[in-house]
């Protein structure tokens, strides 16, 4: 059967029209969040005495990572900005809270607030983070390094030290990435708990 000229038009106009838009159509945009996660299990058994007020008075990370869309590095030297997969909050915002959240739970329900609460005026100590390393390895691992300090209000320090964190990543979504980060802060969040513990027995 032979098609009209004028249908045969319509049906290619048509056609091209649905390849456009598929061809423009907006990919999906996903977006992720850190929670705090603390282990079950603390790697130190030194009871807390009470619970002190802690305040995160500082915490950093490289600017590579301070962007809304997820970073994976793809080498040594270079990383790769995955334009559709998000953060729900800035990570400034996030890895704070998320870090406040274990401690809290790690120290026997202490209060730990973060610097833009305002509260390190009340707080028995103040501790200082800097993460010098943020990594995410698709389908290998997440890697965080942290230069940390426990100090009193005063600004007497008390304790520093550095962690370096590496969770292997099974699976290679952009989920298992963000999950492996939560139990990194969470490992790091155990190691200056478990020093804040030491601290408090000393000082009993």
């Amino acid at each position: 059967m032979k098609i009209p000229n004028s249908c045969a038009g319509r049906l290619i106009f048509s056609g091209f029209v649905a390849l456009l838009l598929g061809a423009c159509s907006t990919p999906v945009e996903h977006y992720y969040t850190l929670l705090g996660n603390p282990p079950a299990q603390s790697n130190n058994d030194v009871p807390l005495g009470g619970s002190p007020n802690v305040v995160l008075a500082s915490v950093t990370l490289p600017e590579a990572v301070d962007r809304s869309e997820l970073v994976v590095r793809t080498g040594a030297t270079s990383v790769m900005v995955m334009e559709n997969q998000h953060w729900a909050e800035s990570l400034k915002t996030a890895i704070p809270r998320a870090i406040a959240d274990d401690l809290s739970q790690l120290l026997g329900g202490a209060t730990v607030s973060v610097q833009s609460d305002n509260a390190s005026r009340d707080a028995k100590y103040l501790v200082f983070i800097d993460l010098t390393r943020f990594d995410s390895i698709v389908n290998e691992a997440s890697s965080i390094d942290a230069i940390w300090s426990v100090r009193l209000a005063s600004g007497e320090q008390l304790k520093a030290g550095r962690s370096t964190v590496r969770i292997p990543v099974h699976g290679s979504g952009f989920d298992e990435i963000v999950a492996a980060h939560t139990q990194a802060l969470a490992r790091l969040s155990d190691e200056i708990a478990t020093q804040i513990k030491v601290i408090e027995a000393i000082k009993k």
